[in-house]
């Protein structure tokens, strides 16, 4: 498998994968679909379109052989500016217990060393257990991992160091 991370070249690719992304997480969130039966994805588009607008927004498809299999979406995190963050981070049903998110988050984080923070879901334990064995691989150094609140929601917290020379 050829695993490649390249920059995203427009918003609406990354909100056409953003549909699948919001279905995967309705488990924990509770979205709804609108009344069309559909994850709208209009009010992610002003989450999103910092990620072609500003010089510290990092939007990536994450691709398999040629072909999309997911996006990494890299930032500085707003609160902390010298820490980056996987702001959003998904790959295709198809693609997982294969090895793409590993590989697609390695080379993300590949790309800017230095301090990094990474959210997750209290409730989603899959992704918990995804990131805490990535992370664990990847990481140089200390890992701290604890509860803390982003904005007015309470999320997992992993704070941890990259490399240059990894």
């Amino acid at each position: 498998m050829d695993i490649k991370l390249v920059d995203a070249p427009d918003i609406d690719v990354v909100l056409n994968l953003f549909t699948y992304y919001l279905y995967d997480m309705s488990e924990y969130t509770g979205w709804p679909v609108d009344e069309y039966g559909c994850y709208p994805t209009e009010p992610q588009r002003e989450m999103l379109e910092p990620y072609w607008q500003r010089d510290d927004h990092y939007p990536f498809l994450i691709q398999v052989d040629g072909g999309t299999a997911g996006f990494s979406m890299l930032r500085r995190f707003p609160a902390e500016p010298d820490w980056y963050d996987v702001g959003q981070f998904f790959v295709l049903r198809k693609f997982k217990q294969l090895g793409v998110g590993q590989a697609a988050f390695d080379l993300s984080v590949s790309r800017f060393p230095g301090q990094w923070i990474t959210r997750v879901l209290t409730n989603n334990s899959g992704a918990l257990a995804f990131w805490k064995k990535a992370i664990h691989r990847r990481a140089n150094g200390p890992i701290q991992f604890r509860i803390e609140m982003d904005d007015d929601l309470e999320m997992h917290f992993f704070r941890y160091s990259i490399d240059a020379h990894c």
